[in-house]
């Protein structure tokens, strides 16, 4: 019993010593926004657009049977058709559209231009697409629907997960997780958190205690409360989120604190210091020294990323890891020699 207590009670000092130094970092709760109805692309639009054939001249009709909301992330079995487009369960009496049709139509009509949140009719807010600007990066951010799987986020351009045929943003998280083996475990320490798909899979292994994931942009932060994938990461308890620059927040970090890294960050050209000897020589110095580091890079096959393999296993070697390959999951995992 004695040995027990002990135990918790190390623990305990050690989350309050560990919450003490992130706290200039802790990123504050985003309630979910109480306007926000769902969140549709360009294929559920279409689908509850077929309704309009139903539509009555007056009033409202119940509509039974099955559509996908919140970019696949929930369906709905009944949705109330008014003259004027679609109102969602729990709309206020009477029904007023949370999505006209003319609505519906814009969105099929834009199908590769991303997500748009719908409001609740009473609101009389129209659907607006998930985008914005970051003042702090001077970045654009929006998040684009994947048919069949959670939807990915595009940073000035550049795409944040794999979203060919054969892997989709839940294969590409899987993939990722799946680099660190046994090692995914206690405590894991996410650089980039972006949609925060690896922060949620890696909390929900048994095996992992706690998961701090550190996030640079307010308005990355924005897409991810605007995305229902990503809503566990503000209600999970194993979750902790800080807003800052990893360059500034790593070093306030203790040394030997994680039994594993996952390092996923935006290309090269948009985050040179996040490819460099001095953010390498961090994670060196965090690191358990039985625990491993996961880095996303790219396809190693293309000529482009084959370059930056090269350079960043030689950084990683001057921080005293030993780096290998892992082609499924287009990276590099790392450990101590």
């Amino acid at each position: 019993m004695l040995k027990t207590s002990n135990a918790i009670a190390a623990k305990t000092c050690a989350l309050t010593q560990l919450v003490a130094c992130l706290s200039p970092f802790l990123a504050p709760y985003v309630p979910r926004d109480a306007d926000v109805a769902c969140v549709l692309c360009a294929s559920e639009a279409a689908s509850l657009l077929e309704l309009r054939k139903v539509a009555p001249a007056e009033g409202h009709a119940s509509a039974q049977g099955r559509w996908s909301v919140d970019l696949g992330f929930r369906h709905v079995d009944e949705v109330l058709v008014v003259p004027s487009g679609i109102a969602l369960p729990g709309e206020a009496a009477p029904p007023a559209p949370c999505v006209t049709w003319d609505e519906l139509e814009r969105i099929v009509k834009k199908k590769d231009k991303g997500a748009w949140r719908v409001f609740w009719g009473s609101t009389g807010y129209a659907a607006v697409r998930v985008e914005s600007f970051s003042e702090a990066t001077s970045r654009s951010a929006s998040l684009l629907p994947v048919d069949g799987a959670p939807p990915t986020a595009v940073l000035s351009g550049f795409g944040m997960h794999r979203f060919a045929k054969d892997c989709d943003p839940a294969d590409d998280t899987q993939r990722k997780l799946q680099a660190l083996q046994r090692k995914l475990r206690g405590c894991v320490l996410d650089v980039c958190t972006g949609l925060g798909y690896t922060a949620i899979g890696a909390a929900a292994k048994e095996a992992v205690q706690e998961v701090v994931t550190i996030e640079l942009d307010p308005v990355m932060v924005e897409m991810q409360r605007s995305n229902p994938w990503s809503a566990e990461l503000f209600e999970n308890d194993k979750i902790t989120r800080l807003l800052g620059d990893a360059t500034h927040v790593l070093p306030t970090l203790e040394e030997n604190q994680y039994d594993a890294i996952i390092h996923d960050p935006p290309a090269q050209a948009l985050s040179g210091e996040l490819y460099s000897a001095e953010i390498y020589a961090q994670f060196a110095r965090v690191l358990k020294p039985s625990g491993m580091l996961y880095h996303y890079i790219g396809d190693p096959s293309s000529k482009a990323s084959g370059t930056l393999f090269k350079g960043i296993s030689e950084r990683l070697k001057m921080a005293g890891l030993s780096p290998k390959t892992s082609t499924q999951a287009y990276g590099i995992t790392a450990t101590f020699s």
